[in-house]
């Protein structure tokens, strides 16, 4: 685990809208005796709960895509099928419904659609990162951005 920090090196505007979001927060839900019980962190606090440290911090990036160490490097994450490769995992409903899912102790039914559109971090980190590629003098290709990064 990198932690949300090295993301937010890269994804600062997906960064923003986790740190302003709920799974940011999640741990902190947690009455002081849960935050050192496994079946609350399995859920409020994942990345510490499987990492064995009781300092519950939440639900990070890493809780829904994966472990950092080896994809967060700007070389790998440059190249999405090489990322992948190296662990980046893409968050699907079912990731989602591991903690959201029939048996958690939820007051409200889940709705995916609409817990999707809550917590949607990529799409203005994706569209300024798109207006930052098609400027004058930006890498065209792949290939272009390894030779050339910014």
């Amino acid at each position: 685990m990198v932690g949300p920090i090295a993301c937010r090196t890269c994804h600062a505007e997906a960064y923003r809208i986790w740190a302003e979001g709920p799974h940011a927060r999640a741990a902190q839900a947690l009455a002081a005796p849960q935050r050192k019980q496994p079946l609350c962190l399995q859920c409020h606090s994942r990345d510490e709960e499987r990492a064995g440290q009781a300092d519950a911090q939440g639900v990070s990036c890493e809780t829904c895509h994966g472990g950092g160490r080896y994809y967060e490097p700007a070389v790998v994450m440059r190249d999405k099928e090489l990322a992948h490769l190296f662990g980046l995992a893409d968050a699907t409903p079912q990731s989602c419904r591991v903690c959201h899912g029939g048996e958690s102790p939820s007051l409200k039914p889940f709705d995916i659609g609409e817990a999707m559109k809550r917590i949607d971090h990529w799409t203005a980190d994706r569209a300024a990162r798109k207006t930052s590629a098609s400027l004058p003098g930006s890498p065209k290709t792949l290939l272009a951005s390894w030779l050339y990064p910014r």
